[in-house]
């Protein structure tokens, strides 16, 4: 008997990974609309424009409870699904991996468009380009998965770790600080262009500059890119001892990760938040390079907090109709998370309202809340008429090279 390689029915899914899936959108959704409405060079340098008290407010308790927690989980859903895919009933001659990079090449396309029409700050392009090589990791043994893990996890502080080493050389350091004070001049001109350009700018200057904000995020390649790498295997390992799909046997497991995490994962994060709002974690400094040490390993634990905590809390029967609405989301999360970009595009650049650079952090928080609400009932409305969301429905069909029964 032979079997055809199908995409994944609705009474095959795994529940929890949808529910998690749903609550990374939110969490990703209340960091980025910052980022929506904020120069990249803004954020990455020291030059801040939300400068008053309430602002400074709002972006301590997103950095602290949300920044660098989301896209790791996500991160890790992401190794989780990868598992799972490559242990899809095969037979026929069909190569299962050969499916996968196909998969992976549509989300590529998908992440450029991304890009180019809507937000410089996608993800999908690294999803795609680090998920080809997460698939040289597929045979080797669990161990060995959270061994690469954390030197991944290492490597950007050991970059970093270099580059202050270097700057107690007395040449390289004035070197360094000439160079610093170009970068930051440079920063000033991109902050200054972004403002006009997505509030003021042609369809055309608009696709430019966030080709020049995307060209310059890739500066941060070592520094986050490598971080993503580290969560794809810590999502494999979890896939391979299928924590998601035998819940009760791993409650002891759960239960730990819930209190240690909470216990290692708050104190650093909340270091993290006020180091990046008070200290200069953008030059080689021995402050920065301890503030990142903590922060590789203490997001992951706030972030294994938090799903111990859900996965728990609904263990013991409580949370039933919020997951249920996380579960909506989480089934459609790519076009989920692709909307997040076509709304604020509409809220933010010039061809929409406009309001670039002019909704401070702490007003934020409000249309996070309400995109997010409208979502839960898109989302519900949507998967109890429909198989797969719209954008779910295009990738699954791009790489199956069949249009899928909608």
């Amino acid at each position: 008997m032979s079997h055809k390689i199908v995409p994944t029915l609705q009474h095959d899914r795994i529940a929890m990974l949808d529910i998690l899936r749903g609550f990374a959108i939110f969490g990703i959704l209340m960091v980025n609309m910052m980022w929506y409405n904020t120069p990249l060079a803004s954020l990455i340098s020291d030059n801040s424009i939300w400068t008053g008290t309430a602002d400074k407010v709002a972006r301590f308790f997103i950095t602290f409870l949300f920044e660098g927690k989301f896209y790791v989980l996500f991160s890790m859903l992401f190794g989780y699904g990868f598992w799972l895919f490559l242990n899809k009933k095969n037979s026929g001659g069909i190569s299962i991996l050969r499916l996968y990079a196909m998969r992976l090449f549509i989300l590529l396309l998908i992440g450029v468009v991304h890009v180019l029409l809507l937000w410089p700050g996608d993800i999908l392009v690294f999803y795609a380009l680090l998920g080809f090589v997460l698939m040289l990791f597929r045979k080797v043994r669990n161990k060995t998965l959270i061994v690469w893990a954390i030197v991944f996890i290492i490597i950007p502080v050991f970059f970093l770790g270099v580059a202050v080493l270097v700057s107690i050389i007395p040449e390289a350091k004035e070197v360094m600080a000439q160079a610093m004070i170009e970068q930051d001049t440079f920063f000033k001109s991109m902050i200054s262009d972004a403002l006009v350009v997505y509030r003021e700018g042609t369809f055309s200057e608009m696709v430019n500059m966030r080709i020049r904000e995307y060209l310059l995020a890739l500066n941060g390649f070592l520094f986050f890119h490598v971080n993503i790498m580290a969560m794809f295997l810590v999502g494999q390992y979890a896939a391979r001892k299928a924590y998601l799909q035998n819940i009760p046997e791993y409650l002891p497991l759960f239960r730990r990760l819930c209190v240690w995490g909470f216990i290692i994962g708050l104190p650093i994060a909340a270091f993290g938040a006020y180091t990046s709002m008070f200290h200069d974690i953008y030059s080689p400094n021995v402050f920065a390079l301890v503030a990142l040490f903590l922060n590789s390993f203490g997001a992951p634990m706030l972030t294994l907090a938090y799903v111990s905590g859900i996965i728990l809390l609904i263990h013991k029967g409580y949370l039933k109709r919020l997951s249920q609405w996380l579960a909506a989301v989480g089934r459609m999360a790519l076009t989920n998370y692709l909307m997040h970009s076509i709304v604020a595009s509409f809220l933010f650049y010039g061809y929409g309202m406009g309001w670039y650079g002019q909704m401070p952090p702490w007003l934020g928080i409000l249309p996070v809340l309400v995109i997010y609400g409208l979502q839960i009932l898109f989302s519900i409305y949507w998967m109890r008429r429909f198989r797969f969301g719209p954008f779910e429905w295009l990738w699954r069909s791009l790489t199956y090279m069949k249009w899928q029964k909608f």
